[in-house]
């Protein structure tokens, strides 16, 4: 069902939903690379200050304290909202949920909408069918086109992409079998 917008020549308006992970920011690469305009960043954080990582299904909260230099860099708005977290719908399908994690990203996209007119969102997905479902469900109610430019991509030849245009990615957080607490505060070239 992928869409080749570049064919169509359409040039977006887009919302980045931002986690301060190289995903999330290499996907505004590519979509500033495609013509389409960043309008604004938004992201989610723990609704504790003081939580680093929460076990969400689906967002990234390491390093969201370092968010807002994006928005330094861009020179767009961060939007931000709170979320605790919680899945409370597991299904790979998503219906809308009262309390549930995605209702909070629901409330966000509302917000930066509203104060941007802005029609797409640029996410960071590349293989959690789980996550981009979600955030394919989100914009079809508020109207928004879902764009994930990395959805799919070889991780290892992506990883070479990012690093030949320009990206150094620094590991902050080891959470997989096979990566150890020595690459900690390493680059991805190291």
């Amino acid at each position: 069902n992928r869409i080749n917008l570049r064919a169509l020549s359409i040039k977006l308006k887009m919302v980045a939903l931002v986690s301060g992970g190289k995903d999330s920011t290499f996907s505004i690469y590519k979509c500033i690379k495609e013509g389409h305009e960043i309008v604004a960043l938004a992201h989610l954080s723990p609704a504790s200050p003081d939580t680093q990582e929460m076990d969400s299904f689906m967002y990234q909260t390491v390093g969201h304290n370092v968010v807002h230099s994006l928005e330094v860099a861009l020179g767009v708005k961060l939007f931000k909202g709170t979320t605790k977290g919680v899945a409370i719908t597991q299904d790979l399908a998503y219906t809308e949920t009262p309390d549930d994690e995605v209702e909070d990203l629901f409330s966000l996209l509302s917000r930066v909408k509203s104060g941007t007119g802005c029609t797409a969102v640029c996410s960071g997905a590349i293989f959690s069918t789980y996550q981009k479902n979600r955030v394919e469900r989100v914009c079809e109610r508020l109207g928004l086109v879902s764009i994930a430019p990395l959805w799919r991509a070889e991780q290892g030849p992506l990883l070479r992409e990012m690093i030949e245009s320009g990206f150094t990615i620094r590991i902050i957080m080891v959470a997989c079998i096979g990566l150890y607490l020595r690459f900690l505060c390493k680059t991805a070239e190291e």
